[in-house]
């Protein structure tokens, strides 16, 4: 059983919970979510990363005539055929949010631009176990570091780290 947890992470319906503590089983799969907010203490072998949770971002690949999909969450689990994402493909998803809401000045939401890239695009290719933070899924995670946590909002060094492949 693994826990951990962050300033903030990404609920399934898009908005932000503060101090959440997520419980995986050894396959990644989440077993529970407790979201403590200013109620939070530490726990024995709690993992506590500054920044946001989020769910690992979904991509899909053309493969010749099929359609494969694939989780991008660093290891890049196939679903259907043998094709593989490239380091460039992972990294699409990050580049677009963070440089439309930097152009933008951050009037987009980083809470809609992050549901598009994980809860949404899962739904449209039926894999809901991915793309969301809620018990039962097995989504994979990351969390965003450098964000501002006042305004929710990135700045140039802003990054993610993978969290749970």
């Amino acid at each position: 059983m693994r826990k951990v947890s962050a300033h903030y992470y990404l609920r399934p319906d898009g908005s932000f919970g503060k101090r959440p503590i997520i419980e995986m089983n050894d396959d990644g799969c989440i077993s529970g979510v407790r979201e403590l907010g200013n109620d939070f203490q530490e726990e024995p072998s709690l993992e506590y990363y500054p920044g946001i949770l989020i769910p690992a971002f979904v991509a899909s690949v053309q493969t010749g005539e099929n359609l494969s999909f694939a989780k991008a969450n660093g290891v890049l689990r196939i679903k259907e055929g043998d094709s593989t994402l490239d380091k460039q493909s992972f990294l699409q998803a990050w580049n677009f949010i963070k440089s439309t809401l930097l152009q933008q000045g951050n009037s987009e939401t980083l809470s809609c631009l992050l549901s598009n890239h994980t809860f949404e695009a899962a739904r449209q290719i039926n894999m809901n176990e991915w793309g969301v933070i809620q018990e039962g899924a097995n989504p994979g995670l990351l969390v965003l570091q450098h964000i501002d946590l006042r305004s929710f909002s990135v700045m140039e060094k802003s990054t993610f780290k993978i969290i749970q492949r």
